[in-house]
């Protein structure tokens, strides 16, 4: 137990903890996606919760998606404010980017449903045939704007879903 507290002070702030990693995840989902609806919403949170579980079950090495780092337990916070990682995230301010529009409500609404689903593999599998959306995205764990510089590393089992192009670059799922 964490410096003297008690057993529902600890309790307490290890909810609070997860709470906040929830929030930051929605938040970078909203942010990085909300102009292409739920769907697109849904695969950013998923590639998201992909990287963390491949890091968490030893699958992959923390590096592999957080360079130089060697943090075998990350939560999404780790990930989406490792820096180079998130174009929504400035990790010198250690704060979200500003938005040339706010987020709305309906943002959010979208949003959480969309982490609902995508954090639940039995509703993402559902979400995914149910959407039509390619069968790769239940594996996806990288994305890039499709206007973004050419990168060779990110090549691997390419696939569009609205304004991003996701892969499968440094998963184990990838097909070589």
């Amino acid at each position: 137990m964490a410096d003297n507290m008690t057993a529902q002070q600890f309790s307490n702030k290890r909810q609070r903890d997860q709470q906040i990693d929830l929030k930051n995840l929605l938040l970078a989902t909203v942010l990085e996606a909300r102009g292409e609806g739920e769907s697109g919403m849904f695969a950013v949170a998923r590639s998201i919760h992909n990287r963390r579980e491949l890091i968490r079950s030893g699958k992959v090495l923390p590096s592999t998606f957080m360079p130089g780092s060697i943090n075998k337990n990350p939560t999404y916070t780790d990930i989406i404010t490792h820096k180079g990682q998130y174009a929504v995230y400035d990790p010198n301010l250690k704060a979200y980017k500003a938005q040339k529009s706010p987020i709305t409500q309906n943002d959010l609404r979208l949003g959480k449903r969309a982490l609902e689903l995508a954090l639940n593999d039995k509703s993402a599998k559902k979400y995914i045939e149910d959407n039509n959306l390619d069968s790769r995205t239940f594996n996806a764990v990288n994305f890039r704007r499709v206007d973004a510089k050419y990168d060779g590393s990110q090549q691997k089992d390419k696939f569009v879903i609205g304004n991003h192009e996701f892969n499968l670059s440094g998963s184990p799922f990838a097909q070589e």
